[in-house]
């Protein structure tokens, strides 16, 4: 019997609304290898719910409905975790799906063929776009799937319902409104149970052993077994009416494993992708939501809560023996009901760049806990780490229940993002119906480098993202924001006898027009939106350790407010912003600030009403009329595109409809984005409610990730958008436009072929080198060329390192001012002027750039495992560098040549093997990509998966034989 008539025959025991979208026969596989049974397992949809319905049958195949009987349901949500498995090599064409929730684990066996392939695909996509819709509106009941269970045996119908006219719909606001506390007949989802601590515990008492989360050689976080999760709530709410709303964390693992993440979403550990090209779901869930926020006053009242915000750079040193940090936690009359503890420089051993474990984490850690106020019990909600800038957020204990939605991220702002030497973490959550996001950042030094600062800046506040949301979450969209930590902004214009006499005089206001921060507070980009209480108190930086002495050495450094807190949102109101001069142990001295923070909290009652006038406003609205919008514009032209240039167009979507429009930017069939990897759309979805619009931002920008394509003809500046209406037709916007070739992103074999700079030789020309084997297909006896040993532009860079830079400090360990790099770009790229410009430290970032963005690394992808898995003998790393192609291996011998001299004169720059080993060896050696097949959802940042330190330290490993050993073949 064919799979079509089996479907119908499914049909046949549906309702008229529900619809059964795929049905194939297999093999139920028992347990202990006791058999298998014949079964039909399908795929239902109903109103965008969709489940999987297991059949058995009393003959094979079956002949008309009767002889079929429903035996399992699975609802396709945030609870189903699904695997698939292909055929094994040697073995039958078949392939396994399991299926599995709390209460059940089965097994199906299928065969390999195009239906069971587009079975698993279709699976996917369904359990993705639950994960989308129910994070950002309201999960579905599956009321509609009741009824089944009562014909299943053994199961005993659900008690019914009194008073419920939405028990019926997909959505039911009477069982999933409630949030806290969880409704009688929901089952609760399960809480860690962690020990309680009082802060003023003996100090002889043993402490609580910690348990390291998931690391990446530059990024650690922990959540120790005091870490806050969720509160009771029905286990099929996992997600919230807030649009922060995050499923549970795994109970048994805190770590933002692969497999927890997946799960989180739904789509389980499927190896196949997501279907690309097909409209997700109806936009109801968001539009639902968005009405629900535009009328959230008629539901919700304000509590007011005492957040405690302290920032300390602790200069590498650990706490005092005996000592406790009470004077800077335990300074207010009222406890605070939420602290955010912020350090910098934790840890500035070598070491702390390359191993993930660090004493000085443990020893803070320890000394925080015990120095909170004791009039208090408070549970730890996260600590994040990257290197030395550490963050703990802690809160009361009788608050913890009200927690939901823990999520953390870190963006490393060290040269070229590599080293952790600086940056931020962030940790978010939600508190009733209030979202906090808390940012700590240690931003560039020294005095004249304000620009880098501000830099470092946006690039955090734009990197951080809080990946366990779909789509991710940015720091914007939380309704508080609290930033801290040592943003060394210093005293600009103004000698510093000046500035010691007014601060010898309590003049602070006066000084605090010197100061490059407040000089830029609302005024430009850099901290936009946020505030900053007086600064009436004296500066924190810098100080000899150990006294209350200004800076006595050689440097002299003048006083500065390095270390701040500034807030950002609605409802907060500052008490207190004081340093405190009494803790000695470092050159920078403790700030905190105490702020009230208005948080909302639900009314479950009213919010239930509301939410019942607005589906009946929808139901009218939906019956009546469709969704309709107006584009600004269709086509877009991004003209003469630089290399780390942006471009900035905008789009306008005015909604001319009667009802709100959800919009989406949605992938084309057969691709992996729904735009060009140098484009990116802001924002990719939204609701537009009738007679307003949305601006939507296209930004244009070639990087080291898109360079390469558009070097060597791949790709073009070209691409079509599609943005799709929920419930409505599709809109195409072209976008189109030229790219000026760049010696970034030229492969190695095409820029030792070019004589003169890239910008005089025609694209045509360049298309020809770039193609694989341009060099032994080129006759130089004919054209009378030659051919360079190494690129010039490489050389041309090296050469003014050496020459003028080779004393400084800090080589290789600054990210480089954007303004330089492009300057550099140019120079290299036209060959004018004759000396390169910009700092020392830009020139070397962008050295590293201009390697980074090679098309294929200095060491071929091809020989990749081959380094890592001889990186411990120094003759079978030398073999596998004598195989690469000569032009390659040129370049790598050149540069470790390079750096070899420059570590001869570590008394003046300073420079460590290891560290340089550790950033070139990520240059030198990058993996080979994913094949596609292969990719899989990933919860992190796609550059430090799990288990990446190893091989990362391999890389180092390889690289530091050349580094210390002269090399010849």
């Amino acid at each position: 019997m064919s799979s079509d008539t089996a479907l119908s025959l499914v049909q046949k025991k549906l309702d008229s609304n529900e619809k059964c979208v795929f049905c194939l026969r297999g093999k139920m596989l028992l347990g202990n290898s006791e058999g298998k049974l014949d079964r039909y397992i399908c795929l239902i949809e109903r109103k965008g719910d969709h489940a999987i319905f297991l059949y058995s049958s009393t003959r094979v195949p079956c002949m008309i409905a009767d002889d079929l009987s429903l035996e399992v349901v699975f609802p396709v949500d945030t609870n189903l975790q699904y695997t698939t498995d292909g055929p094994k090599k040697g073995q039958s064409l078949k392939c396994l799906l399991g299926l599995r929730t709390k209460d059940k684990n089965i097994h199906i066996e299928l065969n390999s063929d195009g239906s069971s392939q587009k079975f698993f695909l279709e699976l996917k996509r369904t359990a993705s776009m639950y994960s989308v819709t129910s994070s950002m509106g309201l999960p579905s009941s599956f009321s509609w799937l009741e009824k089944y269970h009562t014909l299943i045996k053994g199961s005993s119908p659900p008690p019914p319902e009194k008073d419920n006219p939405f028990a019926n719909d997909v959505f039911d606001p009477l069982r999933y409104m409630n949030v806290d506390p969880a409704p009688p007949e929901a089952v609760p989802a399960k809480k860690i149970e962690a020990p309680s601590f009082n802060a003023d515990r003996d100090s002889g008492s043993s402490e609580e052993a910690t348990t390291s989360g998931e690391t990446t050689p530059y990024s650690f976080e922990n959540n120790f077994t005091d870490s806050i999760l969720v509160d009771d709530m029905p286990t099929n709410l996992r997600k919230t009416l807030s649009k922060d709303s995050l499923d549970n964390l795994d109970e048994s693992d805190m770590t933002d494993s692969l497999s927890r993440i997946t799960n989180q979403l739904g789509i389980g550990g499927s190896g196949v992708e997501f279907v690309e090209g097909i409209k997700p779901a109806t936009g109801r869930e968001n539009i639902v939501r968005h009405l629900m926020n535009q009328r959230e006053d008629e539901f919700t009242h304000k509590e007011t809560l005492k957040v405690f915000c302290g920032t300390w750079n602790v200069n590498g040193q650990s706490p005092l023996p005996g000592s406790s940090l009470r004077k800077w936690l335990d300074v207010d009359h009222e406890c605070p009901d939420i602290f955010a503890i912020g350090f910098q420089e934790l840890d500035l051993s070598n070491q702390a760049y390359i191993f993930s474990d660090s004493a000085k984490e443990k020893e803070w850690l320890t000394a925080v806990r015990k120095s909170l106020p004791s009039k208090s019990l408070y549970k730890k909600v996260k600590l994040i780490r990257l290197v030395g800038v550490m963050m703990i957020v802690y809160i009361k204990e009788k608050y913890a229940h009200k927690v939901h939605f823990v999520d953390s991220d870190y963006v490393a702002t060290g040269i070229m993002g590599i080293m952790g030497n600086k940056g931020g973490v962030g940790v978010r959550f939600t508190i009733q119906g209030t979202s906090i996001c808390f940012i700590n950042s240690h931003l560039a030094a020294h005095q004249d480098e304000f620009e880098r600062r501000n830099q470092d800046y946006r690039d955090i506040n734009s990197k951080m993202r809080f990946k366990q949301f779909v789509p991710p979450l940015q720091t914007r969209e939380h309704d508080v924001l609290f930033w801290i930590g040592d943003l060394n902004y210093r005293i600009n214009d103004l000698e510093i006898n000046k500035v010691k006499a007014l601060i010898e005089k309590q003049q602070f206001r006066d000084l605090r027009s010197y100061d490059q921060l407040h000089r830029q507070l609302g005024r430009t980009d850099v901290f936009e939106g946020y505030q900053e209480g007086d600064l009436d108190f004296q500066p924190t930086y810098k100080y000899d350790t150990g006294t209350d002495n200004w800076d006595t050495s050689e440097k002299s450094r003048a006083p500065a407010w390095c270390d701040r807190v500034l807030y950002k949102g609605p409802d907060i109101r500052l008490k207190a912003y004081r340093s405190h001069q009494s803790l000695k142990v470092s050159d920078h001295k403790p700030v905190s600030a105490l702020f009230d923070v208005d948080i909302k909290i639900i009314d479950e009652e009213k919010s239930k009403r509301v939410y019942e006038d607005i589906m009946k406003q929808l139901d009218r609205l939906e019956n009546e009329f469709l969704p309709q919008v107006k584009l600004s514009k269709t086509d877009f032209v991004f003209q003469d595109l630089k290399f780390m240039e942006t471009e900035i167009q905008s789009l306008i979507v005015e909604n001319t409809g009667q009802v709100p429009v959800t919009f989406e930017f949605i992938k084309k069939l057969d691709e992996t984005s729904h735009c060009r990897s140098w484009m990116e759309v802001t924002p990719t979805q939204s609701v537009v409610v009738p007679g307003e619009g949305c601006e939507i931002q296209l930004k244009a920008l070639v990087d080291e990730n898109s360079v390469g394509k558009l070097s060597s003809g791949e790709d073009k500046v070209e691409d079509i958008l599609v943005l799709h209406l929920h419930g409505g037709k599709d809109f195409f916007i072209t976008v189109g436009g030229s790219y000026i070739p760049s010696s970034f992103g030229s492969s190695i074999q095409a820029l030792i072929q070019m004589h003169g700079p890239i910008r005089e030789v025609p694209v045509a020309q360049l298309i020809e080198i770039e193609q694989p084997g341009s060099l032994e297909k080129r006759d130089l006896t004919a054209s009378g060329g030659r051919l360079y040993a190494i690129p010039k532009e490489i050389w041309r860079l090296v050469d003014h390192i050496w020459k003028v830079g080779k004393m400084e400090p800090g080589l290789f360990e600054r990210s480089g001012l954007q303004t330089d790099v492009c300057k550099i770009r140019d120079c290299l790229d036209t060959g004018v002027p004759d000396t390169i410009p910009g700092s020392i430290h830009s020139i070397a970032a962008t050295l590293l750039l201009f390697l980074k963005c090679l098309p294929e690394s200095v060491i071929p992808c091809s020989v990749y495992h081959r380094c890592v898995e001889c990186s411990r003998n120094y003759m079978l790393c030398k073999q596998v560098i004598a195989q690469i192609p000569e032009c390659h291996r040129n370049v790598f011998r050149y540069l470790c040549a390079f750096l070899r001299e420059l570590l001869s004169h570590t008394s003046h720059n300073n420079l460590d093997v290891k560290l340089l080993a550790t950033t070139f060896g990520k240059i030198f050696l990058r993996p080979p990509p994913p094949p596609v097949t292969s990719r899989r959802l990933r919860s992190g940042r796609e550059d430090s998966p799990v288990g990446q330190g190893e091989e990362d330290m391999k890389r180092a490993d390889f690289v530091y034989h050349f580094l210390t050993n002269e090399y010849d073949e």
